[in-house]
């Protein structure tokens, strides 16, 4: 196999594992789902099935385990070089799909921040700048 459509197999597998525990990862589920199922409608929804599994091993955990992000990894590139040889004029639109979930994952960062709050009365909780004004007296 030309090395690169290896390459973009492998940049394909890591920006879709990447994807999985984003915002970003319907779109990308979908937009993968069309470009290997070649406008057959069964194999796109079959496709999209298997990709919701392989989010669910790797989101299983939060935050996911460096051991399944790199199975996953693996099994998409495999997948996805298998693939290439068999349609290499998909190329364009493979670039193009890790082209899109790269810029995409730019723009929504990759912070995860988990919270687990516990509130009682006359608590405030905010999500960025929170400017509260309280009376201290005991007259109302």
């Amino acid at each position: 196999m030309d090395p690169a459509l290896a390459g973009l197999a492998g940049a394909a597998g890591a920006a879709l594992v990447e994807a999985m525990t984003t915002d970003v990862w319907g779109t990308a589920r979908a937009r993968l789902a069309r470009i290997i199922g070649r406008g057959v409608q069964a194999t796109e929804s079959d496709l999209a099935r298997e990709l919701e599994e392989s989010a669910g091993r790797v989101s299983r955990l939060s935050p996911p385990e460096q051991a399944a992000v790199a199975a996953e990894q693996a099994r998409w590139t495999a997948l996805l070089t298998a693939f290439l040889a068999e349609h290499v004029e998909a190329s364009a639109e493979l670039g193009d799909f890790v082209s899109h979930v790269r810029e995409s994952l730019a723009d929504t960062g990759t912070v995860q921040v988990v919270q687990n709050i516990t509130t009682g009365r006359n608590a405030f909780i905010a999500g960025r700048d929170q400017h509260i004004s309280m009376s201290l007296d005991d007259d109302g």
